[in-house]
């Protein structure tokens, strides 16, 4: 896949099919729209073009830098590629992009600088000043380019489940990491450094491994006991994940710890994947630390469940 920014030209070759948004977390809705134009492109011998933003436009217009995402820039570019979109199109998405109007971007960008010859969105995509561009503004709008236009319905979208970004943001928000990874079509995941604890997990043979998740501009679900997959250098693991303040202990600053079963190895300052399979429940305070081991025994019996589920749906 290729990645161009869009201070940069495009030397177009042959036919060039493409779709508009910033497709935050690439979820299964993203997913038709993308499918379509890699298999137009490919029956006019032609290429498949992602033209999306960078930063999120709610991160400019709405003056908060602390917008959280379904998915960093890096691991939206991996997807892609993974899917085989042939371009990524990577527009700076400042306070002045944002003013241009729709009839200007249709025209002025989409016409004469990348010279598209298809363009494909979803139902519900707006684009432009005040979000005016829409399927029907660009219907009515034909004169001014030669491109062809497709429509991707709401029902080719979302025949059973409604499906959005912000949806599968909130569906994190409140803990439901299930529901959210069947909105995406892939396990909700987070990446984060391991760091020193306190070692209290060891003394109950539970010992956890601290993850550093400040740096990540991500959503974190809700606090709780959760059922994970854990990759370290590439090899997989199961384990338990604990989000929150651990009240047991009197905790005072939130915590991400994870517990992995049957592994001792040593894994300070490695970076490491945790994907999200279920929450198990939410977080207590116990009245001491023997009450919560037998509660931790509880939820890895709950969670070997899980995962052998799991396994079975995958094979």
């Amino acid at each position: 896949m290729k990645i161009i920014n869009d201070n940069k030209p495009i030397n177009k070759k042959n036919y060039l099919v493409a779709t508009i948004g910033y497709f935050d977390g690439i979820h299964y809705g993203h997913k038709k729209i993308l499918h379509t134009i890699i298999k137009d492109a490919k029956k006019n011998n032609g290429q498949s073009m992602v033209i999306t933003f960078w930063p999120h436009p709610r991160i400019i217009l709405g003056k908060n830098d602390n917008v959280q995402l379904l998915s960093t820039l890096k691991e939206k570019e991996t997807i892609l590629k993974n899917i085989d979109i042939d371009i990524l199109y990577l527009i700076n998405f400042t306070k002045e992009f944002s003013k241009i109007k729709a009839l200007d971007f249709i025209t002025n960008f989409l016409e004469k600088k990348l010279k598209i010859d298809k363009l494909v969105i979803g139902y519900n995509h707006s684009f432009g000043n005040k979000r005016e561009g829409n399927f029907n503004f660009l219907n009515k709008n034909k004169k001014h380019y030669n491109f062809n236009i497709q429509e991707i319905s709401k029902q080719q979208i979302n025949k059973k489940l409604e499906i959005s970004s912000s949806i599968i943001r909130k569906t994190l928000e409140q803990g439901d990491v299930k529901k959210a990874s069947i909105m995406l079509g892939y396990s909700y995941y987070l990446h984060g450094k391991v760091i020193k604890g306190d070692g209290i997990g060891s003394t109950i043979d539970y010992p956890t491994a601290n993850i550093d998740i400040k740096k990540s501009k991500k959503i974190i679900p809700k606090d709780g006991v959760y059922t994970i997959q854990v990759i370290i250098k590439n090899k997989q693991y199961y384990g338990m994940l604990n989000i929150g303040y651990r009240p047991t202990v009197n905790g005072k600053n939130r915590r991400f710890e994870v517990h992995i079963f049957d592994f001792k190895s040593n894994i300070y300052d490695e970076k490491i994947k945790i994907e999200f399979l279920e929450k198990i429940r939410d977080e207590k305070k116990f009245k001491n630390l023997h009450l919560l081991k037998e509660q931790l025994i509880k939820d890895k019996i709950t969670s070997i469940k899980i995962i052998e589920k799991n396994e079975k749906i995958r094979n």
